[in-house]
C-alpha cells in the first residue's frame, strides 16, 4: 500500500510523467546517468572527482560526517534492534526475542523504514547516478533514519541490564539522547546563521583549513549574504561596484540598488566562498578585509583589488612582494603586461593600467611535465588546469601573483578573458 501510494504521489506530483509514466519515468533515470553535471569537478576527501565517477561510498561518507553523532549511533542502533527483533520473529514467532514488546505492526513500520533508508542507497551504489554537492539530493533519508532511532530508544527502554531495573536503563538513554540533542542544538544556534555547514567530530575539525581541502562546503555560497552586509557596513553612504554574483536577491531591493555592476571601472570588493576550491596555493592577491571561519576553516573572504582600502603597512607588503617577484627582465610580455618568473611564484604588472582591467581575474593555465599530480582523469587527459587569480591596483599600476606547483611545468599561459593572452615556456 505504501509502495503503490507512494507511487500515485509521484505521477501526481510530477506533470513531466503524465503522458508515459513508464517511458518518461525509465528516460528520467537513464538521463540521471548522463546527466551534464559529468562535467563539475567536486571536491571529496581532497580529491578531484567528476560527480560520474564517485565513488560508491560517497552518500555513506556525507552522512557520517554531517549528523549530530548521537543521532547517527542511535540510527545504527535501531537497525541493529529491529534486526534483532525481525530474526526472532522469524526464529520463534511473533512475541519472541528483542522485539517482544514490539507487535507485528511496529515491526511491519521498522522493516519498511529500513527499505525506505537503505534502498536509495544501494541504488546509488549499483548504478552510480549523479549528485552533487554533498549529499543534499538525499536529505529525504533524514526521516526514517530519525525513526529508526526510536526504535533503539524503545530497545533500550525494554533492556535489563544485570540488576538494573528497565526502567533505570530506559531512563538514562532518554536523559542522554535529550542532552546529545540540546548538545547539537546549541552548536547549530553557535554557527547560526551557518548551520547548513554543521560537521560531527568525525570530520577533522581542528586543523586548520582541514576541512576546506577537503570538501566543497557552502554551496551556491549561500554565505555571501555576510559578505554583503560586511561591505555595506565598511561602506556606509556610497555606491559599490562589483562583478555581478550570484544570491544578491536574497538582500533587499533598496540595498541591492546601493550596488553597480560598471566594468569600465574596477570592482570595489571580491567575495569569496568555500564553494570555490583551488588545487594550488596562492598568493595573497588580493588583500583579505574581512574573513568568516567555522571549525578552523575560512568559509568567506571579503577582499578589495585597491591598495588604497587596505592599512598602508599591509599595503607596503604588497609592494615589497611584488617588486622581489618582478626583479629582473621579464620572460614575456602581452597586452602590456609585462610578465616575470621569480623561483616558484609567477607575478605580472601593467605600469599604465586604465580603470576597469581590473574587472576580469586573471587567468592561468598550466601544463605539468607528469600529468599525474592533476587531479582528475579529464584534466590529465588535457594535460593541463587552470586557475584564476585576483588582482589589484597601486600607484597606477595592476599587478597580480601566483605560487606554483612543487612539481614541473612545461609551460604557462597566462592572460584575461577576451583582452590578452600570453605563453611563458619553462
Amino acid at each position: 500500500v505504501f509502495a503503490l501510494w507512494g507511487g500515485l504521489v509521484l505521477f501526481i506530483s510530477l506533470p513531466y510523467l503524465w503522458g508515459d509514466p513508464a517511458g518518461r519515468l525509465s528516460e528520467y533515470w537513464m538521463a540521471l546517468a548522463d546527466h551534464p553535471a559529468h562535467r563539475f569537478r567536486l571536491l571529496f576527501r581532497g580529491q578531484a572527482v567528476f560527480s560520474a565517477a564517485l565513488p560508491w561510498d560517497y552518500v555513506l561518507h556525507w552522512f557520517a560526517i554531517s549528523q549530530p553523532l548521537l543521532t547517527l549511533l542511535l540510527g545504527l542502533l535501531g537497525l541493529v534492534a529491529l534486526g534483532l527483533a525481525a530474526g526472532g520473529v522469524v526464529r520463534r514467532g511473533a512475541g519472541a526475542g528483542p522485539g517482544a514488546a514490539w507487535g507485528a505492526a511496529e515491526l511491519r513500520f521498522g522493516v519498511l523504514l529500513a527499505t525506505c533508508f537503505a534502498l536509495p542507497l544501494v541504488a546509488f551504489a549499483l548504478s552510480r547516478h549523479n549528485t552533487i554537492n554533498g549529499w543534499r539530493q538525499f536529505y529525504f533519508l533524514h526521516g526514517p533514519f530519525c525513526l529508526l532511532a526510536t526504535f533503539a530508544l524503545a530497545w533500550l527502554r525494554g533492556l535489563s541490564v544485570r540488576r538494573l531495573r528497565k526502567e533505570w536503563v530506559g531512563g538514562a538513554a532518554c536523559a542522554l539522547t535529550a542532552a546529545g540533542l540540546g548538545a547539537a542544538a546549541l552548536e547549530m544556534a553557535q554557527i547560526h546563521p551557518n548551520q547548513h555547514l554543521y560537521f560531527n567530530f568525525l570530520a577533522d575539525r581542528k586543523t586548520p583549513e582541514r576541512l576546506r581541502g577537503r570538501y566543497r562546503m557552502d554551496y551556491w555560497d549561500l554565505m555571501f549574504r555576510q559578505g554583503y552586509e560586511h561591505i555595506m557596513r565598511r561602506e556606509p553612504a556610497s555606491s559599490i561596484n562589483m562583478r555581478g554574483h550570484r544570491n544578491m536577491q536574497i538582500l533587499p531591493a533598496a540595498v541591492r540598488s546601493r550596488f553597480t555592476f560598471d566594468p569600465a571601472q574596477d570592482p570595489d570588493f571580491h567575495l569569496s566562498g568555500s564553494g570555490e576550491p583551488s588545487f594550488l596555493l596562492k598568493d595573497p592577491f588580493p588583500p583579505v578585509l574581512h574573513r568568516i571561519k567555522l571549525y578552523n576553516n575560512t568559509m568567506l573572504t571579503v577582499s578589495t583589488p585597491d591598495l588604497s582600502r587596505v592599512d598602508p603597512a599591509v599595503a607596503n607588503e604588497y609592494r615589497a612582494l611584488h617588486r622581489a617577484a618582478t626583479a629582473g627582465e621579464p620572460a614575456a610580455r602581452a597586452g602590456g603586461f609585462d610578465v616575470h618568473l621569480h623561483g616558484n611564484r609567477l607575478a605580472w604588472v601593467k605600469k599604465a593600467c586604465e580603470p576597469g582591467e581590473l574587472w576580469f581575474p586573471f587567468r592561468l593555465r598550466l601544463y605539468p611535465a607528469n600529468p599525474d599530480p592533476l587531479p582528475d582523469p579529464l584534466l590529465r587527459k588535457q594535460g593541463g588546469f587552470a586557475i584564476s587569480v585576483r588582482g589589484v591596483r597601486f600607484d597606477g599600476k595592476c599587478l597580480g601573483a601566483a605560487q606554483l606547483p612543487d612539481f614541473a611545468l612545461t609551460r604557462i599561459r597566462l592572460g584575461q578573458r577576451g583582452m590578452w593572452e600570453t605563453e611563458v615556456p619553462l
